[in-house]
């Protein structure tokens, strides 16, 4: 398969996060998140070309600012240290996978990832600041957040080419395998214990984004990709954030595409 041109950014991503209790929240009535009642205090200056929710919008590219295109050493040799025993950061999917066949799954995994808990822990301790600043108090925009991701529907003309649509990327004409590297890191927090609940609920956005992109095929740089219908989103997302752990784990085994995309 080839490289996916999210690189670094694909693993960091792995790490987001949103607290636990908003595992709960609702499909229902999801509305663009400036009418969410956020309890946020900055005004954000307007961005010529910028399409989509402006909120979105920033937190994303203020993710990749802090975690891709300028992370910190610290957080460089956290994701070095946790992929090292999967040969590298893009062997991450097949790392996992391999666990899974061994028929010793989590076993199998969590002697992998164990020795490098605490790298783990850095980088949950990191996420958590980021999503906090954003989405604290605010899971249904934090879900919003992701529906748009996977809908590639937030154009940032602050981004450069290539990555101007935050979301995962690819290189035409295979889809992304950055889904599938960040599953691992989601599993890997849940199963060493670290803010299990926490990360339990992102694997569950994390998946809802995956399938909206696998059906909506949006293009990168592209600022008029469109919008899924609602019925289409809230169907998807429903789906997701009713499964457990171990659905979760088997709705990743399917590469590229969810194995049941669009049934809902």
């Amino acid at each position: 398969m080839p490289l996916n041109t999210t690189n670094r950014r694909g693993v960091l991503k792995a790490a987001v996060g949103v607290a636990g209790a908003a595992a709960a929240v609702s499909v229902a009535g999801v509305l663009p998140a400036a009418a969410h009642g956020r309890p946020h205090r900055r005004r954000l200056p307007s961005i010529p070309g910028m399409v989509g929710d402006r909120w979105a919008n920033e937190f994303w590219y203020e993710y990749d600012e802090r975690f891709y295109y300028n992370p910190t050493p610290e957080l460089v040799e956290a994701v070095d240290v946790i992929t090292a025993p999967f040969g590298d950061f893009t062997q991450t999917d097949a790392a996992w996978a391999a666990a899974r066949a061994s028929g010793r799954y989590p076993r199998s995994f969590i002697e992998l990832i164990k020795p490098n808990k605490d790298a783990f822990e850095l980088l949950s301790r990191a996420q958590r600041d980021v999503y906090d600043e954003f989405y604290g108090g605010d899971p249904k925009g934090l879900l919003f957040a992701f529906q748009e991701f996977g809908q590639g529907v937030l154009f940032d003309p602050r981004r450069p080419a290539g990555n101007k649509v935050h979301m995962m990327n690819y290189t035409p004409p295979a889809f992304t395998h950055a889904y599938h590297r960040w599953h691992p890191f989601l599993a890997g927090f849940q199963l060493l214990n670290v803010d299990k609940h926490w990360w339990a609920h992102i694997n569950r956005l994390a998946g809802t984004a995956w399938e909206l992109q696998s059906i909506g095929q949006p293009v990168n740089d592209a600022n008029d990709n469109k919008r899924l219908p609602r019925r289409t989103v809230d169907g998807v997302t429903r789906k997701w954030l009713r499964r457990d752990t171990r659905q979760i784990d088997k709705a990743f085994d399917s590469y590229p595409y969810p194995a049941d995309i669009g049934r809902f």
